[in-house]
């Protein structure tokens, strides 16, 4: 795992209080709390900053359900000129099938990544360093994840 590869892998400590927000489902109040990671002082910010520059994080909690008869692949892209993105695994209902990170070089050879435990950070280089990433379908199980970008 190297950035020649297109992403790092690394672990990410979470507040207990993350485990109870997912277990409740509460999202309104889970993605309060990754907001605040996300600010310059936040935890994740910090720990993002030490691999690019950028002076803002935007972020979304994605669920994906197995059980959805609509789930599918998602199409390759590369998020623009964001410096950098994220995924933050919070799979506390355990690992889903499927639902990999496929990252790649641009028009190149994939890396399937994951699922990973709660607590494990995937950063990954964008468009702005020609590579491009999609998500798999899930097919079974949830798959939750915080993503970001950095600009």
């Amino acid at each position: 795992m190297s950035w020649t590869s297109g992403y790092l892998i690394q672990e990410f400590a979470l507040d207990p209080q993350t485990r109870s927000l997912v277990l409740a489902q509460d999202w309104k109040q889970l993605d309060v709390s990754m907001a605040t990671l996300v600010q310059p002082e936040g935890a994740l910010f910090q720990a993002l900053r030490k691999h690019a520059e950028f002076t803002s994080i935007e972020h979304m909690l994605a669920l994906r359900d197995g059980a959805n008869p609509e789930e599918e692949d998602g199409i390759w892209h590369d998020d623009g000129s964001r410096r950098l993105a994220f995924s933050l695994s919070l799979n506390y209902y355990g690992l889903p099938t499927g639902g990999q990170l496929c990252v790649r070089p641009r028009g190149g050879t994939e890396e399937r990544l994951g699922p990973y435990p709660p607590g494990t950070l995937i950063i990954f280089r964008t468009g702005h360093d020609d590579f491009e990433h999609r998500t798999l379908k899930v097919e079974n199980g949830l798959r939750l994840v915080c993503a970001g970008w950095c600009s």
